[in-house]
């Protein structure tokens, strides 16, 4: 159940993306959410926020942030923090391929028993599109790999409706192993 948990909080951060042109989508963003999360495996219910942010360095490259905590069935609470980069590959003005790789933390509160942390590392790819101008989809895979609890790969859907330039809300979608998770939440982007 520890490897469950550890995942679903991990699940949860979701995925967020030619090699000279520059990305004409906006990697400097902060989103708050809500994020439920069920594990199959064990009947467990989750939920909890969300805190990510993203930050564009160049055309392509960008860092990211993600925090979430999230409180489970049996006072159970895990958190969980990813930093790292991604690159976006621009394959049209509405699609780019992205690749992250990135730093996991992910800690388990259980009451009455030893407290369980874990690090390790993911690599990501995925695609973020612009089917229509104010209507962006995501989806994409990301491998995780934690020193303690094994490894695993999650698979991430979402989408965001703009309101303006500036404020979107959205939702994703992620799966792994051991069950689903689902973030509602606001984006506010201040690139470009």
């Amino acid at each position: 159940m520890r490897k469950g948990l550890v995942f679903a909080s991990i699940a949860a951060l979701g995925i967020a993306g030619t090699a000279n042109a520059e990305s004409s989508f906006d990697y400097s963003f902060v989103e708050l959410g809500y994020v439920n999360t069920d594990l199959d495996d064990f009947n467990v219910d989750g939920d909890g926020f969300e805190l990510r942010g993203s930050l564009e360095v160049t055309g392509n490259v960008h860092v990211f942030a993600k925090y979430t905590d999230l409180d489970f069935d049996f006072n159970i609470d895990t958190n969980t923090i990813e930093i790292g980069a991604g690159y976006a590959w621009p394959l049209s003005p509405n699609l780019d391929v992205i690749g992250t790789l990135s730093y996991l933390r992910a800690e388990v509160d259980v009451p009455g028993a030893r407290d369980f942390d874990d690090d390790g590392f993911g690599v990501g790819v995925g695609l973020r599109g612009r089917p229509l101008d104010n209507v962006e989809l995501t989806a994409g895979l990301q491998h995780v790999d934690l020193d303690d609890s094994g490894d695993d790969t999650i698979f991430a859907v979402g989408g965001r409706y703009f309101f303006t330039r500036a404020f979107a809300a959205g939702v994703d979608v992620t799966f792994n192993d051991d069950g689903t998770a689902w973030y509602v939440g606001g984006r506010w982007s201040f690139g470009q």
